[in-house]
């Protein structure tokens, strides 16, 4: 389900709210295993049981140091400086003005600009000054300073590669002997388990709060704009400045960098917060780091969708884990290797896939030009594919499949409460719709039937009924003669787009 929920990141604006994009990277010529041969990685659990401790002093001493507040500053060009009703108003009075006098008064008197200021944390992860922190809070700044707790020092930070579609980013330092934090294994969390957010909320340095991991796995919150989420969530108390700051377990070691929380109409905390893995974050470190500064994701060239109840039941299936095909792309890695429209994808790489958040995260950490093997299950019968990936950064358009031509129309109603006709040449043209559409028109559709409740509307075009191409009327009944299941799935394409839809048939 779509969530709506009031977010806000949690980075302190000096001067006006700031929410970096990406800025230019500096060249690094160290690569990852030159980095990881410097990093403290403790992927132990946990120990189970015991009492809980009475302190988390001896934790935080490790922790404490290892976490810096970050100063991004961006001077900001300001548009035109003069009011037009003030121009107005200002021509009346002065009615002799040149008509290019505003403009001759801004050359002359150049463009004003002024600085904006966000503050942040950040956290050491090896004693040479590399720091984990979030993409906005220092992607698309000026100047990035850096002030150690355990000095009065500051430095100037140069930003090593940043990705703004996990948030992540990587600075760098000129320093030597820092203390460095111990990095742990979130894939090893639990929900329950104890979590301590340390950062600089607010200005206040050095500020710890404890709490548990509330959940696990949390996405589709649109914090990353549409990027690539799979967030710790903590009642831990997150405050804007704790951005890029470090969340760590009962031990010390890092699990997550704290991003954003939840907010409600006050702006502050209110026990639900968010920070990236530290897992997915070392793996963003390392493909920064290989790649130039940047990440390249690979891209596959399909649209998909997630099973419910309705249609792991049209697919025969037992339980709703895999992902439908509804679109593939023209010129796509997905049209290259035969993958179709219709395909329930339920393995990636040996590892089962059980929703389409999961398979967009393994895709994306894919990297272009790698084979990878999908497991499909087409018309009831599994089967493999071997697909390169492409490029997720290059040109790629999406585009329908080839078909036949409309034969004459029936006027029966195909499902209960949907009449459908033919798709001739004045109704092709009326919708603006290619000539590689191909299927029936939808004539209407009640209000209550189960079909309106799918999701299906008067003018959607039907391509396929039962994973089979249609082309006319007569061939849709003769589909539906032979079909004995509960629920339908019909390929509909609308404005552009293909969807599968799982249609409830009645008795």
């Amino acid at each position: 389900m779509k969530r709506h929920l009031n977010l806000f990141c949690a980075v302190a604006a000096l001067t006006g709210f700031l929410s970096f994009g990406p800025q230019d990277i500096q060249a690094e010529t160290i690569k990852y295993p030159e980095l990881e041969e410097k990093l403290s990685i403790d992927r132990s659990p946990l120990k189970a049981g015991g009492a809980a401790p009475s302190s988390y002093a001896p934790a935080l001493e490790n922790v404490m140091p290892a976490v810096v507040t970050i100063l991004a500053n961006k001077s900001i060009q300001l548009t035109n400086s003069s009011n037009p009703m003030q121009e107005e108003l200002f021509r009346r009075m002065f009615p002799n003005l040149p008509d290019n006098f505003f403009e001759r008064f801004e050359e002359e008197q150049g463009v004003p600009e002024r600085s904006e200021e966000g503050l942040g944390s950040g956290v050491v992860i090896s004693p040479d000054g590399y720091i984990l922190t979030n993409d906005h809070v220092v992607g698309d700044a000026d100047t990035i300073t850096v002030s150690l707790s355990t000095s009065n020092k500051e430095y100037e930070a140069t930003l090593v590669g940043a990705d703004p579609r996990t948030d992540v980013a990587l600075i760098k330092i000129d320093a030597g002997d820092l203390k460095a934090i111990t990095i742990g294994d979130s894939s090893k969390l639990r929900i329950g388990d104890v979590a301590l957010a340390v950062g600089n909320p607010l200005g206040l340095e050095q500020t710890a709060t404890v709490g548990i991991i509330s959940g696990l796995g949390r996405n589709e919150l649109n914090i990353t704009n549409g990027g690539y989420e799979n967030f710790i969530q903590t009642d831990a108390a997150i405050n804007r400045g704790n951005s890029g700051g470090a969340l760590v377990d009962a031990s010390g070691r890092l699990i997550g960098i704290n991003t954003a929380i939840q907010s409600g109409f006050s702006g502050g905390n209110i026990g639900i917060g968010f920070a990236i893995p530290s897992n997915m974050a070392l793996n963003i470190v390392q493909r920064l780091l290989d790649d130039g500064g940047v990440v390249k994701r690979g891209f596959l060239g399909v649209f998909l969708r997630e099973l419910d109840g309705n249609y792991a039941k049209a697919l025969g299936r037992k339980d709703a884990s895999g992902v439908l095909v509804t679109e593939v792309g023209a010129d796509t890695p997905a049209e290259d290797a035969g993958i179709k429209p219709g395909d329930l994808i339920v393995g990636y790489n040996g590892r089962k896939v059980e929703d389409m958040q999961t398979l967009r995260l393994d895709i994306s950490n894919t990297s272009p030009g790698k084979a990878v093997e999908f497991e499909l299950i087409r018309n009831g019968k599994e089967r493999s594919l071997d697909v390169v990936l492409g490029d997720l950064d290059s040109d790629n358009s999406l585009a329908g499949v080839q078909g036949n031509r409309p034969k004459p129309a029936k006027p029966e109603e195909l499902v209960e409460g949907v009449r459908i006709k033919d798709l001739d040449e004045e109704t092709r043209t009326a919708l603006s719709l290619d000539d590689n559409v191909l299927g029936v028109i939808v004539e209407s559709v009640k209000d209550n039937a189960p079909a309106a409740e799918a999701g299906l509307r008067p003018g959607m075009v039907i391509t396929q009924i039962d994973q089979k191409n249609v082309s006319n009327v007569s061939e849709a009944y003769d589909i539906l003669e032979d079909f004995a299941s509960d629920v339908l799935l019909l390929q509909v394409y609308a404005a552009g787009r293909r969807d599968i839809l799982a249609v409830p048939l009645t008795e």
